[in-house]
């Protein structure tokens, strides 16, 4: 059962809902209250979802899989259209081409944590070097050290099996160097575990984490700490996993001001 309050005030005003779209019951009560809010009369609808669920599932690599992420943004285009129009705003999203999947009249905005990135960054000292797990990432932290004056370093690996994992070139030389990670997204954090543990092999000083999306699934925190390779974790508080993790090895960071910079089109 839902029901929104006060629904006098919402006719001719704009509506502003943050959801999560962290497991298919989020994704439904998304869907439920953003057509409520329609069918109550908003002049506009702004969808924020800081973490867009499913993003990784953006494309089918296997016969018969499902793309979850174009199923997701097929429903949520099929909100009733407010008069002054449909938005929905994702944060660093795992592959950009999703916000392209939806439909209509819902109109995908895509922020950046990058200015939260960058202030993380000038706190660890005098150029760091930022750093991918693998080469996912390689391109955007290419991007970003370069806006910034840093040195860039990036991962190749090969993979042996479903867990293992070798290095097998490294573009930079990071000894005695502090390195600071960068991935969009942490899970199950063992790519991040491998890369912390190859930087720190070839004679990094300290490695720190910096992630816009901390998930930490099933017990990836204690994982990460005790792996003894990375001094901290940065991450901002995009999925309601991190509320409970706030402590001295991992910090989080809030992205209000993100979100408030992309809505100030309203």
């Amino acid at each position: 059962y839902h029901r929104i309050s006060n629904p006098q005030q919402i006719p001719n005003r704009d509506a502003v809902l943050v959801c999560g779209t962290v497991d298919d019951h989020a994704i439904l009560e998304l869907y439920n209250l953003a057509c409520t809010l329609v069918m109550e009369q908003c002049s506009s609808l702004h969808l924020v979802v800081p973490y867009f669920g499913y993003s990784t599932m953006e494309r089918k690599v296997k016969e018969g899989e499902v793309v979850t992420a174009k199923n997701i943004a097929r429903m949520l285009s099929s909100v009733p259209l407010s008069p002054r129009g449909n938005y929905l705003y994702m944060v660093d999203i795992h592959s950009l081409g999703v916000q392209y999947y939806f439909e209509g009249s819902m109109h995908a905005v895509s922020l950046t944590a990058q200015p939260l990135i960058k202030q993380i960054l000038s706190g660890l000292g005098s150029n760091p070097v930022l750093a991918s797990a693998d080469m996912g990432r390689a391109k955007w932290v290419e991007r970003m050290s370069k806006a910034m004056g840093l040195e860039s370093a990036y991962l190749m690996k090969k993979r042996l099996s479903d867990t293992e994992t070798e290095v097998i070139a490294l573009n930079a030389d990071v000894r005695g160097k502090t390195v600071a990670i960068y991935d969009d997204m942490i899970r199950s954090g063992t790519s991040i575990i491998n890369a912390a543990k190859a930087y720190k092999n070839i004679g990094a000083a300290e490695v720190y984490v910096i992630t816009t999306h901390g998930v930490f699934a099933g017990d990836a925190a204690s994982r990460l700490q005790n792996c003894g390779a990375i001094k901290k974790i940065f991450c901002t508080n995009t999925h309601h996993n991190t509320s409970l993790l706030n402590n001295s090895f991992i910090e989080v960071i809030d992205i209000s001001p993100v979100l408030l910079e992309g809505l100030e089109i309203i």
